[in-house]
């Protein structure tokens, strides 16, 4: 008896190994075709901004830049280049703009200030996608 149900399991794991070689590659067996999945996606960029602005300490203010700058989104190139004016801020943010935001060509450019000039030459630029995004 329990030969015959190990033989049988064995076989039936044959038929289904088979028939799922020879299903063409790609191709989904059943079901509908992947749309939008209904989960809310979590924005980390909005809060961490506002965290940011709500923040009294220089050094917190500092870090939460630091941690979104890598996001590359518009809306935390805005909050870097308002910073440069800023004593405590100016440093870390031209430090972080260069690094993520301005390209290889214009930060290397001969210039006093290519950090200002960029920011000067793209901010209208910068609100108007800022502004498409949610807050």
């Amino acid at each position: 008896m329990r030969g015959t149900f190990a033989a049988g399991f064995v076989l039936l794991l044959a038929v289904a190994l088979t028939m799922l070689a020879l299903l063409p590659p790609g191709k989904a067996v059943t079901g509908p075709p992947e749309g939008v999945s209904g989960k809310m996606a979590f924005d980390r960029v909005p809060d961490g901004l506002r965290m940011y602005r709500k923040e009294k300490d220089e050094g917190k203010r500092a870090m939460w830049l630091i941690r979104l700058a890598p996001t590359s989104d518009p809306r935390v190139a805005l909050a870097l280049g308002e910073a440069l004016d800023d004593p405590s801020l100016g440093v870390v943010s031209s430090i972080l703009l260069r690094s993520y935001y301005v390209p290889f060509d214009a930060a290397r450019d001969n210039r006093a200030r290519p950090i200002e000039k960029w920011w000067k030459d793209n901010k209208a630029d910068l609100r108007r996608r800022a502004k498409q995004l949610p807050r």
